[in-house]
């Protein structure tokens, strides 16, 4: 061991040690404990041996016989000889004090070589007259020990921060002296060795069955876990260090609790009161053990928040044991632990059963909600956990609706101002929001009203502004809240319906929302915002670089959502759901920082930089996609609790009138998705009995459409791009073509389109540059096709680009320099091109005070032609700017439909049939849904640049507001048929018109099965398919004016048997001995103006009777 001095070292703190003191003699054993002696941590080679039972006298622990007498003697002996060479007088006080105050678990839980390690350190302070405040480091690093001269409230908690923040302790082991003295704490990194297969078999399964035997079985309903076999296979999960260890009675309680929260997540806690603790000379002290369990998660962040939820609850910890417990079910593991607390005075059942409900809870809580909690933990009047978590989440949720305006304040200012100088009003607005929605005792709507009005009197006297506005936005978003996961069971994350109204802001053009979700929960938030009771669209990531970064992102969370959830919705203008957005904003940038200073720390201290910066880099992205991953599953698994129609569920659920009974959100995947993501989401849905849960998430890898496999944004791109190059009078299968793209060859829409552009055009697309997060790729002569689709064939980012293939003017720009990420980043502004694909980046790249950099020096366009396949890249009036200099620019909403479309077939599919029959049938379908999309974009392709062509040069007819004037008349005309149909036509009728819908291969495989899906599905189906039938078949014009508001459904219904009409009549003449030139033009003018013409002659259009 070698001594590490601490930044707090005080001198002259050592108590002056009691001595001499009696040695009480060991009572006779009693039942078994598995044990060891010697060898690391708990020891590996140890034997089990008979020690006496919890309520007893203080014993001798470091002493395994019955000869105690002689043995005491000889051991101290001993040990004062071995400490002779330091100083004989110290070691004549220090050893028998030692022996004589640490508790007996600390001999037997480690080895030798560990005890004497800290015996050693401690006599030599003794000599120095230092005090025992220290931290010991094993030579390999695979132990830090940390030595206090007393034990206190919130001791526990400050170690835990001491400890280094490079990785993360696997098992530790926390013990106070008798006398409370000293604390020595041993926190150890690595695996742990598991039990080997003979130990297995010849102690610890031989003695755990002994013990069964002799104490009657396990509990009856827990008995399959301990026949043989299963112990044998749980066993070998598990170190042997903690088998030595493990009292049978804790064996069994723990191994039920692992059972409870392997594979699921969970965290499981036990509460024992009043347990007989054989350590303390006072025995009119009480103490209560804890016994925990919990599933993947860090082991330091889970000390980290349960030392401080301790510290904060005024506990003290008089010992802790941490062993991890393999769980090769999930390739994971289960953290156990053992706390042993001090009973407070005056503390009741009623207390103890809200710190279990907190400690299950705390896994999944926010940093600044424990902030919170700890804080108020300090005054006459506390947060409780759960209105701290309440607390973070408004302060969360609001942040970027109150900077909005002309408030300036930071999310930190905010929560810490609500809570450091209004808390009382702050425990006011969460106590209304936990009885407004308390699912047995909540509030009637009178003393809903009287609460508020007495709170916002309260608020209404704040003094500072910025303050009393936060504080009434909270208030307002409480009272109008729909519903919440608040009561839960070991919900993941905080869960909230919120009013739209108290979102929206004069710049949300696109109008009120039909919904909006807001998911809060361990360093990530979610928005959900929603446009029609059944909506779809993607859920992505978003993970912030930098702090700046991250509090821009935190400001324009909800704004993005809208974005896109708008966009959304205009592009899904085909379909039969609204437009919806996920976005899920989590603090990744901290864990960057931490890995990059310990990386300068230790290629300072002489470790070779390459390979010290990959293997953090690889710490790194492990730590972060780990986070990552479990943020996802906080959201989804609370937005679930929100939409779940399940009575169990429900009794813990109270929704307001303004709730839905039931809510339809259908999600696909966006940025950082990936088919992992997918996967999990899916089957928590079926494990969570979603009645849509196969259609609840699409694109999934084995039993979907994948985005990325087919490229099915990619196609409907493509189309659009062709047919404005052909506009532009630029062929593309005649000649060349430049291109610059932003999104890399590694990504979806990016790398499909250089796949569609090399199969459609061949060396005709010159792709002359190309960024994506590693660097840029540049090269006017065109970067090699056969090289990027290498890259994009094995999915490989440009920093794998073979620079060999670059002509004498190409170069490629890295990321990894300053002058790099200039010249990435501006790419899309620099180089001078026929058309620009955006297809990844960040929202709102080109935006009103930067859009100016896109023109050359003589003031035109660097590209004349934006064909958008990324979501917002462009922001709204840069869009108007950029328009007016002549650029033609096809929106997101058109351009990139064809991924959501997808979605929505996929879906479809599986609403209808099983997941077995759809993987039988998806290949067949695949090619029907393909070829279903390039129909779809080139329709609208087709329409947009018509419509240009007759424009007047304002922005309604420019392409960007063409495109919006289609969504627009598209959704209105659906919305409409929607609300009149089922008064036009009879279910059977209805239902027939729905299988219409579908695509040829689908109707023919599942069509008999529509009544299957849910009825508002069904309506929305036949109406947009209605309306899409009108809009691309007779144009903007004759849908906006030609058709009363009163009457789209039967006009709609009209003109789509008057189609299949004309079609009939088509098929006829085709057989027919009419003249070829005449036949064509004759079937030619039937198909434009058959069914406009019939029916205008119809009765739909007749005024209606007096």
């Amino acid at each position: 061991m070698y001594l590490v001095k601490p930044p707090h070292w005080r001198k002259g703190a050592f108590p002056r040690l009691p001595l001499p003191l009696p040695l009480p003699r060991r009572r006779a054993a009693t039942p078994m404990r598995m044990l060891c002696a010697g060898g690391g941590m708990g020891g590996e080679n140890g034997g089990v041996v008979k020690v006496p039972e919890l309520k007893r006298e203080k014993s001798m622990g470091w002493l395994n016989s019955e000869k105690a007498d002689l043995l005491e003697e000889a051991m101290k002996k001993s040990l004062v000889h071995d400490l002779v060479d330091h100083n004989r007088e110290s070691a004549n006080q220090v050893v028998p004090w030692f022996l004589e105050n640490m508790p007996e678990d600390y001999f037997n839980q480690l080895s030798k070589e560990v005890w004497y390690g800290h015996l050693r350190a401690l006599n030599a302070l003794f000599e120095m007259k230092e005090s025992p405040d220290l931290l010991l480091k094993s030579p390999c690093d695979n132990f830090v020990t940390f030595i206090k001269s007393h034990n206190y409230t919130g001791l526990v908690d400050e170690m835990i921060t001491e400890l280094p923040k490079r990785k993360s302790p696997t098992h530790a082991r926390l013990f106070t002296s008798v006398d409370c003295v000293l604390a020595i704490n041993v926190f150890g990194y690595g695996e742990q060795k598991l039990a080997r297969e003979e130990d297995i078999e010849e102690r610890y399964l031989a003695s755990m069955l002994t013990f069964l035997q002799n104490s009657g079985g396990p509990p009856e309903e827990h008995a399959h876990l301990f026949t043989e076999d299963a112990m044998r296979k749980y066993m070998s999960m598990c170190p042997s260090s903690y088998l030595n260890l493990c009292s049978p009675q804790r064996f069994i309680k723990q191994r039920i609790q692992y059972e409870r929260v392997q594979g699921n997540e969970l965290v499981d806690v036990k509460v024992s009161r009043n347990y007989l603790w054989h350590s303390r000379k006072d025995e009119d002290e009480k103490y209560t053990l804890l016994s925990i369990a919990t599933h993947n998660h860090s082991p330091r962040v889970t000390l980290e928040n349960f030392a401080s939820y301790m510290a904060s609850a005024n506990l003290d910890i008089e010992f802790l044991y941490m062993d991890r417990i393999l769980d090769t079910h999930e390739s994971g593991h289960v953290d156990v632990l053992s706390i042993l607390l001090k009973d407070p005075p005056n503390m009741h059942d009623k207390e103890w059963e809200e710190i279990r409900s907190d400690l299950e809870r705390i896994k999944w809580v926010d940093t600044a909600a424990l902030e919170a909690f700890n804080y108020s933990r300090t005054q006459a009047t506390g947060l409780t956990l759960q209105q701290a978590e309440i607390l973070s989440a408004l302060c969360h949720m609001l942040h970027g609706q109150l900077n909005s305006g002309t408030m300036d304040i930071t999310l930190d200012k905010m929560l810490t101002s609500v809570y450091g100088h209004y808390l009382a009003i702050a425990i006011d607005i969460c106590s209304l929001f936990e009885r407004r929605f308390h699912p047995t005792q909540g509030l009637t709507k009178q003393e809903e009203d009287l609460e508020y009005e007495r709170i916002s009197g309260r608020v209404s006297m704040v003094v500072e502004e910025t303050m009393r506005t936060t504080l009434d936005k909270m208030l307002t978003v409480v009272k109008d809240a729909r519903k919440t996961n608040l009561y839960v069971p070991q919900r993941k994350g905080l869960g909230i319906s919120v009013n739209p109204a108290n979102l929206s802001t004069p710049k949300h053009v696109a109008g009120l929302p039909y919904g909006v979700l807001f998911m809060h929960g361990r360093r990530s938030n979610l928005f959900h915002v929603r446009f029609r009771e059944h909506s779809r669209g993607g859920m992505r990531v978003a993970t912030p670089n930098s702090p700046q970064e991250y509090t821009l992102r935190s400001l324009n969370h909800y704004e993005e959502a809208y974005g896109l959830a708008a966009t959304q919705h205009a592009k899904n203008k085909d379909i039969a759901e609204g437009g919806s957005k996920a976005v899920l904003l989590v603090r990744t940038h901290d864990y960057d920082d931490i890995k990059a200073m310990q990386t300068h720390q230790r290629v300072k201290q002489g470790a070779n930089k390459n390979e010290e910066e990959q293997k953090i880099l690889e710490e790194a992205k492990t730590a972060r996609d780990g986070l990552i991953f479990r943020s996802v599953r906080m959201a989804a698994d609370s937005l679930l609790d929100l939409i779940i129609p399940d009575p169990e569920l429900e009794k813990y659920i109270k929704r307001t009138p303004e709730a839905p009974e039931q809510e339809f959100v259908y999600l696909g995947p966006d940025e950082q998705i990936t088919p992992t993501h997918i996967n999990w989401i899916t089957d928590q849905a079926k494990l969570r009995h979603l009645p849509y849960a196969t259609a609840f998430m699409s694109s999934k890898p084995l039993s979907g459409i994948n985005h990325k496999e087919y490229g099915v944004t990619s196609e409907g791109v493509c189309i659009f791009l062709d047919v404005a190059l052909r506009n532009m009078g630029k062929d593309p299968t005649e000649r060349p073509f430049t291109l610059k793209i932003t999104g890399g060859t590694s990504g979806d829409v990016a790398g499909n389109a250089i796949k569609i552009l090399n199969r459609d055009y061949g060396e005709n697309a010159k792709i002359v540059g190309i960024v994506d997060h590693k660097g840029c790729c540049e090269d006017p002569s065109g970067l090699d096709l056969t090289e990027l689709m290498r890259l994009v064939n094995n999915e490989l980012s440009l920093e794998h680009f073979d620079e060999s293939k670059l002509s004498s003017d190409g170069k490629f720009w890295s990321r990894d320099n300053p002058e790099g990420v200039v010249m990435c980043d501006s790419m899309h502004n620099r180089l001078q091109t026929d058309a620009f694909l955006p297809a990844g980046g960040l929202p709102n790249t080109i935006r009103t005070d930067n859009w100016e950099a896109f023109l050359t020096e003589d003031g035109s366009p660097s590209a004349p032609l934006i064909v958008e396949a990324a979501n917002i890249f462009i922001e709204q009036q840069a869009r108007v700017k950029l328009t007016e200099k002549g650029v033609l620019i096809v929106k997101d909403s058109s351009a990139n439909k064809c991924g959501v479309i997808c979605s929505a077939m996929e879906i479809i599919a599986h609403l209808l049939m099983s997941e077995g029959d759809f993987m039988d049938f998806r290949s067949t379908y695949v090619d029907d849904v393909l070829e279903h999309l390039r129909t779809l974009a080139s329709k609208e392709a087709t329409i947009m640049f018509d419509e240009y062509k007759k424009g007047d040069g304002s922005w309604e007819t420019s392409l960007p507001g063409i495109a919006e004037r289609i969504s627009r008349v598209m959704n209105y005309s659906s919305d409409h048929i929607a609300n009149q149909i089922q008064d036009c036509l009879d279910q059977p009728h209805i239902l027939q018109l729905a299988s219409s819908a579908l695509l040829p291969s689908l109707r023919e495989k599942a069509g008999d099965s529509l009544s299957l899906l849910p009825p508002g599905y069904i309506i929305n189906m036949v109406a947009k398919h209605l309306s899409s039938q009108l809009v691309y078949h007779e144009g903007l014009d004759y849908v906006e004016r030609s058709i009363p508001q009163d009457k789209f459904a039967m006009v709609a219904v009209q003109y789509a048997e008057e189609t299949k009409r004309v079609s009939d009549m088509v098929d006829v003449i085709a057989k027919a001995d009419i003249a070829s030139g005449s036949k064509e033009e004759i079937t030619e003018l039937l198909r434009l103006g058959g069914p406009r013409i019939a029916v205008s002659r119809s009765k739909v259009f007749a005024p209606k009777a007096e």
